[in-house]
């Protein structure tokens, strides 16, 4: 209660406005033949969704026709195009069709990819590292798993990574007839990442210190404000490599000429995704890098999702909010759950909702009635 009491000064003494943004994400397991992809598009539609967020690089792969990157092993049909067939299929249907990308986040499953031309096997020295030295190309993909592991991340801070994203992020841009590039993963793993070998190194060239060695007032010579003055040099840096990624896309698609939305999925609070992944996607937005930010509102608790919505609310200037997209999901809360969110984030005045995910319930479509419902309300 105390929560919704703090967020009552948030609500709109009007009737919500209709949704502008109306947002749909179909996961890679619905990009890999036309029937699927026929299925998930014409629900969009009819579901009364604008916008589709379709995954064609999940783990380091293509759904695409690549030059530089392996073809999905998902993929049985072999001059299928699954993108190009998303997009002109989507066009016909009315739809915005968005490139869903990864981005940092590299692969997940319990082998190595099998392909020798998978980036997990031709460059481990990419890979993040720990602060206390751990390697991520060392983990045990088999291994036992507790619900922290995400996968094993490409570094932001290794020269040769950004460039490379950039690459393929390019040849999809200039190739394909996309409304929009859905940035996925545009972030560290957590707080204690950023420490590749190769990483570091150009950071010590350029700063004169090693971060590894500040993890107390007593390891920094000035005692503890020039601990935290280290500390947080180093945490721009951190940030400031994932910035320097969407700053280069966005100049690459101006550049280009077309009229290419640039669009990611972030941490739902802002301070943390700032603090803790070094994800600034309030700058983004207020610098103009970014077209819509999509937090990742999952959470089922309500006073949580409150929580993240009302730390929106007083952290995005107004002057940028209705760029910003709600992403409420729907594989761990019930429909009228997810409803709910919808009509808390449009009481706020929100103009963008994005339902996570197609997938979840696409054996049975009837589950997303009343989400519908709250989305034309």
């Amino acid at each position: 209660m105390a929560t919704l009491f703090a967020f009552a000064p948030f609500l709109s003494a009007q009737a919500p406005q209709p949704l502008d943004f109306r947002g749909l994400w179909i996961v890679r397991e619905s990009m890999v033949s036309r029937g699927e992809i026929d299925r998930a598009l014409t629900f969009a539609r009819d579901a009364g969704f604008n916008h589709v967020f379709v995954q064609i690089r999940g783990r380091g792969d293509a759904y695409y026709k690549s030059l530089i990157v392996p073809r999905s092993d998902r993929i049985r049909e072999t001059d299928f195009d699954p993108l190009g067939y998303a997009v002109q299929r989507g066009h016909q249907l009315g739809l915005n069709v968005h490139a869903w990308v990864t981005t940092y986040l590299l692969w997940s499953a319990r082998q190595p990819p099998l392909s020798k031309a998978h980036l997990y096997n031709m460059h481990p020295e990419w890979l993040e590292v720990r602060a206390d030295g751990f390697k991520q190309r060392d983990i045990d993909l088999g291994a036992p798993r507790d619900g922290s592991f995400e996968g094993v991340y490409l570094a932001p801070t290794h020269p040769e990574v950004n460039p490379y994203l950039r690459a393929i992020f390019t040849e999809i841009l200039l190739n394909y007839a996309i409304d929009g590039l859905h940035l996925d993963y545009l972030r560290y793993f957590d707080l204690d990442y950023g420490y590749n070998e190769t990483g570091i190194s150009r950071f010590m060239d350029k700063n004169g210190f090693d971060p590894r060695a500040v993890s107390g007032p007593q390891l920094a010579p000035g005692g503890l404000t020039a601990a935290n003055d280290q500390m947080e040099i180093w945490h721009a840096y951190r940030r400031q490599k994932v910035s320097d990624l969407i700053t280069s896309l966005h100049a690459i698609i101006t550049l280009s000429g077309k009229e290419v939305m640039l669009t990611a999925a972030v941490k739902p609070n802002l301070r943390v995704a700032r603090a803790k992944y070094f994800q600034d996607w309030v700058q983004w937005l207020e610098d103009g890098v970014l077209d819509y930010a999509t937090p990742m509102n999952y959470t089922p608790i309500r006073e949580d999702y409150l929580t993240n919505l009302r730390i929106t609310l007083e952290g995005v200037p107004s002057r940028v909010r209705q760029r910003v997209v709600m992403g409420v999901a729907t594989y761990n809360q019930s429909a009228e759950d997810a409803a709910d969110r919808i009509s808390l984030a449009r009481m706020a005045g929100l103009r963008g909702i994005a339902i996570f995910s197609y997938d979840a319930h696409k054996t049975d479509l009837s589950h997303f009635d009343v989400i519908i419902e709250a989305l034309r309300r």
